[in-house]
C-alpha cells in the first residue's frame, strides 16, 4: 500500500514557520540542512513515524493569496478526538488564521470535523479528527 511520505511546503521565514507547526501542532523539528546546491534550506518536522513535513525556504519564496489558483489547494492532518480539540484552543492562544468554522468533511479516514486554516504563508491546512464511531 503506498504511503505518503513526505509534504513539502515553502515559507518565506523558516524560523517563523517552524514555531508555527511546533506550537500549534507539537510536531518535532527532526532535521534541518541545505538541499542541492545549497539554495534552499528545509526543516523536516515529524509528523508521524512515516512522515514528515519539510518546510522550504528560499530568499526568493513569496507568499501567495489564498484566493490564486493552481497549485496545491490544501492538505489535511487528522488527529485524535483530544489532540483535535486542544489544537483548536492553540489556535485561538496562537491567533491562528481560520476560514470557516468547524464542519463534517469527508477525507481518507471517513468522515469527522474538520476546520480549515491558514499558516504564516497563506498554505491552506485542514485540520480534522478521526473518524466518529
Amino acid at each position: 500500500m503506498p504511503l505518503l511520505d513526505h509534504v513539502g511546503v515553502k515559507v518565506t521565514d523558516l524560523d517563523r514557520s517552524i514555531k508555527f507547526y511546533t506550537e500549534l501542532f507539537g510536531f518535532e523539528l527532526v532535521d534541518r540542512r541545505m538541499l542541492g546546491s545549497g539554495d534552499v534550506e528545509a526543516a523536516g518536522l515529524k509528523v508521524a513515524d512515516d512522515s514528515l513535513i519539510f518546510l522550504l525556504y528560499n530568499p526568493d519564496f513569496g507568499s501567495h493569496s489564498p484566493e490564486e489558483r493552481g497549485g496545491v489547494d490544501h492538505f489535511c492532518l487528522t488527529f485524535n478526538q483530544e489532540t483535535f480539540e486542544s489544537i483548536l484552543v492553540r489556535m485561538k492562544t496562537l491567533n491562528v488564521r481560520k476560514i470557516g468554522d468547524v464542519v463534517n468533511r469527508t477525507g481518507g479516514t471517513g468522515r469527522s470535523p474538520s476546520q480549515y486554516i491558514l499558516d504564516p504563508d497563506n498554505n491552506q491546512i485542514e485540520v480534522k479528527t478521526g473518524p466518529s464511531k
